[in-house]
């Protein structure tokens, strides 16, 4: 009998013990990807836990059919693993879970032992289905060999099934590539919106009179896909500011099922996680309808999106104005303390990044501007937010 790519991909996760359970009358059969080359077959959104912990959201999403669970041992202080241990645990064949681990230059195999250990805890689990090295924005971080070692130690003990690198820094498309080129990893979980989009950004170039951008983002993605890595997106709704767009939707699309939708069918990524953080948000993810809409009717939504916040939207990854301060303001990670605090309303995560930046916004308060006036490929007013977030962080 032939079997088409659904039902394939469907039979395929049957026989791996992931099942779906029966969907109710508002829910759509959720679309099945394989990542990359391994056996992991998982629905294309997944549950993002970075803001929440809350056990009845977790079990919310389960019965909406959602089956990859993302997390990290530093999420809500741990209690982000905690939550989806203990929902998951009577269910554990059935889903599958990635957690990971800021893995530091200075640290050793049994410092990432002992990190795997108290996620395998908080998580009721023997092992990690995809263990990433968290927030990679170095490659000295990557260079470890003992983090590689322990890597494959912890494979060989049937600890972690997959290994992978998370990130959404300056130097996420170096550090990605380093990774790729190395054979390192199975999987990515990488920042990446229609913001990021070369044939989005071209679309919209007359209307901003922006130069064509083509961030090397995208590129790096296509070189792993071709090399069978799986990859998974992150930041999809390029700031999530959802409120400014709810008196342009209509019960047909909404502008985060867009986005999503938008971030998929580019091919840059397989699947992507959106951190879940009411029953609400679940219920409109989760419904994304199997309709195929026109590719204009996805863009009218983004662009007007676009239009309400091009003055401050920063893509993570982009990293175009690099070098252009004469101090060495770290601008895209300022500008990303700034997204944390103002698009995704999390002052504690803005202040916690804002301070780890070595040279920070500081200097801006004294600086004319000039030398960064037109480093950005975006347009965007690196000096006048750079102030704001100062102000506001420091």
């Amino acid at each position: 009998m032939n079997l088409n790519r659904r039902s394939f991909l469907f039979s395929t996760l049957l026989s791996a013990n992931l099942t779906i359970n029966k969907l109710d009358a508002n829910q759509v059969e959720p679309e099945l990807i394989k990542l990359g080359k391994t056996d992991l077959v998982i629905p294309n959104i997944g549950y993002g836990s970075s803001s929440t912990s809350d056990e009845k959201i977790v079990k919310h999403a389960y019965d909406r059919g959602v089956r990859y669970f993302d997390t990290a041992e530093s999420y809500v202080g741990g209690d982000s693993e905690s939550s989806i241990g203990n929902v998951l645990k009577s269910v554990r064949h059935e889903v599958v879970i990635g957690t990971k681990t800021k893995a530091r230059t200075y640290q050793n195999k049994k410092d990432y032992m002992s990190a795997l250990e108290g996620s395998l805890k908080r998580l009721n689990t023997d092992y990690i289905d995809i263990y990433y090295n968290h927030a990679v924005n170095s490659i000295s971080r990557i260079e470890n060999t003992d983090w590689w070692e322990f890597i494959e130690k912890a494979k060989l003990e049937g600890k972690i099934r997959y290994s992978g690198i998370s990130g959404h820094g300056s130097n996420l498309a170096d550090c990605l590539e380093y990774c790729i080129d190395r054979n390192l990893v199975d999987i990515i979980l990488s920042a990446f919106s229609f913001a990021q989009d070369p044939k989005f950004l071209e679309k919209l170039r007359h209307t901003f009179h922006f130069v064509a951008i083509n961030p090397r983002l995208p590129e790096v993605l296509v070189k792993a896909r071709n090399k069978g890595i799986g990859i998974i997106a992150m930041k999809t709704l390029a700031g999530s500011r959802l409120n400014d767009m709810r008196p342009y939707e209509n019960k047909q699309l909404t502008y985060a099922q867009a986005a999503i939708k938008w971030a998929l069918n580019t091919n840059y990524a397989d699947a992507a996680i959106i951190s879940m953080t009411s029953n609400s948000l679940i219920n409109e993810l989760t419904s994304i309808s199997n309709k195929k809409y026109s590719e204009n009717e996805y863009f009218k939504l983004l662009e007007k999106y676009y239009l309400i916040n091009h003055e401050s939207l920063c893509p993570p990854g982009c990293d175009i104005c690099k070098n252009a301060c004469p101090n060495n303001v770290e601008i895209t990670e300022v500008m990303r303390s700034k997204m944390y605090a103002l698009d995704y309303k999390n002052p504690s995560k803005a202040l916690l990044t804002y301070s780890g930046i070595k040279n920070n916004a500081s200097s801006c308060l004294s600086c004319s501007g000039k030398p960064c006036s037109n480093s950005c490929g975006y347009n965007l007013d690196i000096k006048n937010l750079n102030v704001i977030s100062h102000k506001l962080l420091s």
